[in-house]
């Protein structure tokens, strides 16, 4: 699940992500919107905070489908 989904279902801002997982808003504006990834520790308190909703894999780009 992507971390602005699970946001989304939870009703909660990055504000308040940045709480539950120790960083500012601006980096969880930038993660939720794609433009950065998570380190893998703050990948892991996000992990830890969504109850394993959200994982590292779902960092990753999509795979490109085969030509």
């Amino acid at each position: 699940m992507k971390l602005s989904a699970w946001m989304s279902l939870q009703k909660i801002d990055d504000d308040e992500m940045g709480n539950l997982v120790q960083a500012d808003r601006v980096t969880i504006s930038r993660i939720r919107r794609g433009l950065n990834r998570p380190s893998w520790a703050l990948a892991g308190r996000i992990k830890a905070a969504t109850d394993g909703a959200v994982t590292a894999d779902d960092f990753l780009p999509a795979p490109q489908e085969a030509s």
